[in-house]
């Protein structure tokens, strides 16, 4: 494991907990998102200024948190092309299993044309590779796609912290040690974090979005199943992921 890494994960271990069941308390489900790519080095640094500020998600004794995610497109990848084309409002649909929790979700993504993402879940008592069996009346009228025609076309694996703060109604997820992969075919990501802020209202009153500021990093838009498509299917439209691409390239080089 890199040392920076190591530093991140030591960091987190001494910062105080919190429980699945009190971080269901702030789960915006209807929040404003604002995401960060950085390298490990960089967040070493400020995980060592803010640790006395947030609490640490702890599932079962562990800290980061194991996640795998499968996500989902139509034949013609109409999810990923609306992505792409620069499209308001736009939907995601995935399955993502939690595996220190055991639990698993059936999840609809739905950015809006107010840059707003609502989220809508389902349980699932074990993965899927099809909606075919399942209701799908929970999903958002403004999904027009299909259920039915969606096939699995990217996953991806990482390691998560979660910190909370509740004076500021906050949560902060920070995506580690991230691999993509198409069947069995996989691409890590050596060095890259993902630091997503997640508010009902953003505020630069956040200590992580200062932290972030005084670095001069700002804001990505990067998407996790969109880069992975890109990486992972060359023949699909990617003209717009190419300067999010580059930057990707300069983290992996340090």
């Amino acid at each position: 494991m890199p040392d920076s890494l190591c530093q991140v994960i030591e960091t987190a271990a001494r910062m105080p907990s919190i429980s699945l069941a009190e971080i269901k308390t702030l789960a915006l489900l209807d929040r404003l998102d604002v995401k960060f790519m950085l390298h490990e080095r960089q967040l070493a640094q400020i995980m060592a200024r803010i640790s006395s500020h947030y609490r640490v998600l702890e599932i079962n004794g562990v800290r980061p948190g194991r996640y795998h995610t499968t996500y989902f497109d139509t034949p013609d990848f109409a999810m990923y092309h609306a992505h792409h084309n620069g499209v308001r409002a736009r939907h995601k649909v995935r399955w993502r299993s939690y595996l220190d929790s055991g639990l698993i979700y059936l999840e609809v993504k739905e950015k809006t044309n107010r840059e707003r993402t609502v989220k809508r879940r389902i349980t699932l008592p074990a993965p899927i590779s099809h909606l075919h069996d399942l209701d799908t009346s929970w999903m958002p009228a403004s999904f027009k796609l299909d259920p039915h025609a969606l096939r699995p076309v990217v996953w991806n694996r990482f390691r998560r912290l979660t910190l909370a703060d509740f004076e500021r109604q906050e949560r902060i997820t920070i995506d580690l040690a991230l691999e993509f992969g198409r069947d069995n075919h996989a691409i890590p990501l050596p060095g890259l974090a993902i630091v997503e802020i997640k508010q009902r209202k953003f505020s630069l009153h956040s200590l992580m979005a200062r932290e972030l500021h005084r670095l001069q990093l700002h804001q990505a838009h990067v998407s996790k199943f969109c880069t992975a498509v890109a990486m992972l299917y060359p023949e699909q439209k990617q003209n717009r992921f190419k300067p999010l691409m580059r930057r990707l390239s300069a983290l992996f080089e340090g």
